[in-house]
């Protein structure tokens, strides 16, 4: 994988990955069978469709608003904030505006 990150270095996660028109861009720092970090942008009004966590996951807002439904409950949240999934709970994400955000997915 070629992460884009350099060690022994100062770096902003939100600069890492820019905005597509219309689109979920997304890119991966780490991905082996423990465990998983992207970034992901959501230019406004694109949605993750619920799915189920395949592991515990943390999400981490950089920039901007979004919605995480989650478990039939919907949680605004917001750059500078965070929220946790349980492995196998159901869960969608939706921008507010512009939003990205950092996962971390931990496999067991």
């Amino acid at each position: 994988m070629n992460c884009p990150v350099e060690a022994g270095k100062v770096f902003s996660l939100s600069n890492l990955l820019p905005y597509k028109e219309g689109q979920i861009n997304q890119q991966l720092l780490v991905n082996n069978e423990s465990v998983r970090l992207a970034l992901m942008s959501f230019d406004e009004g694109c949605a993750l469709s619920e799915h189920t966590a395949p592991g515990q996951a943390f999400v981490f807002a950089l920039e901007g608003k979004g919605v995480i439904g989650y478990e039939g409950t919907e949680y605004p949240i917001q750059a500078g904030e965070n929220f946790q999934f349980a492995k196998g709970a159901k869960h969608w994400v939706k921008a507010d505006g512009k939003f990205k955000m950092a996962l971390l997915l931990i496999f067991e």
